[in-house]
């Protein structure tokens, strides 16, 4: 019984160490959020936005813009511990490998989650999204969303660490398992955005949105799951 309370007393030491080492250095979340904001106004200059340009193309813009920053905070995920032979020595002190991976993958959804909520605004302005109740769903699919993508991230993280090409390799794993999720992503975020539409019934939550959200949350839970029993693994390689 005391292996589980050992796991997340770890767990919670471990983030709060990267949390208090990204408030310190910021070098995950400003190249993250700057990428962000350079996407959506190239697209703001490329395509003459507002009216059906939102639930057309904003879903796609917006998770297409989430999931390549989301790299640029996945490469440095093991960065501090690879210095120094740093993650050997947190290897051979008696801390769960599973506690590691979900410090990591925790750490991982909350700078993915505020990238989203400091660049929702900037959206907002470009696409001009008409601010409302019907938005408040939105926070659940961020949620999800970045749990599915750290889930997969943090395991690929860990076994792109140690190679040469590591930027190059993490994209190639990672990108083609994401697709289901950023397919429900992209599709939740649509339905969300369409209730905004003027006369349109504004449905706190509509019932469509229910399955795509469904899918996330399974994706989610299970991809947590398996990468969390492969994670002894993959470090010890």
């Amino acid at each position: 019984m005391s292996a589980v309370p050992s796991t997340w007393a770890h767990t919670r030491i471990l983030l709060r160490k990267d949390l208090v080492a990204e408030w310190r250095t910021k070098e995950r979340l400003s190249p993250m959020v700057f990428f962000v904001l350079l996407v959506l106004l190239v697209f703001n200059f490329g395509f003459e936005l507002g009216g059906a340009a939102l639930w057309e193309i904003g879903p796609g813009v917006l998770w297409t813009s989430f999931v390549f920053a989301s790299l640029f905070g996945l490469q440095r995920t093991f960065a501090a511990e690879g210095a120094n032979d740093c993650l050997d020595g947190l290897l051979a002190a008696p801390v769960e490998r599973g506690a590691l991976y979900l410090a990591k993958m925790l750490g991982n959804v909350l700078f993915l989650l505020g990238v989203e909520l400091l660049t929702l605004p900037m959206f907002g302005l470009f696409f001009n999204l008409t601010p409302g109740l019907y938005l408040l769903p939105l926070f659940v699919v961020f949620l999800l969303g970045s749990a599915s993508v750290a889930s997969i991230g943090t395991l690929f993280a860990a076994m792109a660490g140690h190679s040469r090409l590591r930027e190059f390799l993490l994209p190639l794993l990672v990108l083609p398992m994401l697709i289901p999720a950023l397919i429900s992503c992209v599709a939740a975020t649509g339905v969300i955005l369409e209730g905004g539409i003027p006369g349109r019934g504004t449905e706190l939550w509509p019932a469509e949105l229910t399955v795509h959200v469904g899918m996330l949350g399974l994706f989610a839970v299970v991809f947590t799951t398996l990468a969390w029993m492969l994670f002894d693994f993959v470090i010890e390689e």
